[in-house]
């Protein structure tokens, strides 16, 4: 992927937008949209993408994302803080883990790792969802300030919600790199918001339309 367009940048950002809505969304109701979890997740594994949409398994699996995105930037009236201060977080962590070449590639090993024991071994999702959690506390939570997630005590205090958090966050991280990587830049929220809201709902279209 060397050549950019609107689209994989806002689908990338649609991406981070989706990690901190889950991140959300399972600290406050220990649930989330199960789908767009596991669109994300998957996110992880793909190491040779074909486009920036395809790491996603297409449009469709950013459809929360693309949501969250054109709600926060089209109606600043409902816009949800926990959402923004997420995703700011997550870019600042990206930055950071850009900056440097020998964390960005051991976080890349840890991942490739466990893809080739997902390939050998059938591992449960619950798992899966463990060693994702470890490496993003080896590999971003070291970073740089940690990212608090706030929510019902109930829900945190679960062991599996706390690991399905850091997997999005995880996937969150992903997702701001592909937006780096595709010439995401941090004022590009603000003077090009209309082109990212537009970009944004066409892209969820498409997914209206691609839905049998």
């Amino acid at each position: 992927m060397t050549r950019y367009v609107e689209a994989d940048r806002t689908a990338a950002l649609g991406g981070v937008f989706q990690s901190a809505r889950l991140g959300r969304d399972i600290a406050r109701n220990g649930i989330c949209d199960a789908a767009a979890f596991e669109a994300s997740r998957e996110s992880l594994f793909d190491f040779t993408p074909a486009s920036v949409i395809a790491v996603f398994g297409g449009a469709q699996g950013i459809t929360l994302g693309l949501q969250s995105l054109t709600k926060q930037l089209a109606h600043p009236e409902q816009r949800d803080l926990e959402v923004s201060r997420y995703v700011i977080a997550l870019l600042h962590l990206t930055d950071r883990l850009m900056r440097s070449g020998p964390a960005m590639q051991r976080l890349r090993d840890d991942l490739t790792a466990l893809a080739r024991r997902r390939d050998h071994i059938e591992l449960a999702e619950s798992v899966q969802h463990e060693q994702l959690a470890q490496i993003y506390q080896d590999r971003i939570s070291v970073l740089g300030p940690r990212i608090i997630v706030r929510g019902e005590p109930l829900h945190l205090q679960n062991p599996e919600n706390t690991a399905r958090i850091r997997v999005a966050l995880l996937a969150g991280i992903r997702a701001g790199v592909l937006w780096r990587q595709a010439g995401g830049k941090k004022w590009q929220l603000l003077l090009r918001r209309r082109t990212i809201i537009a970009t944004a709902r066409e892209l969820a279209h498409k997914t209206d339309q691609d839905a049998p």
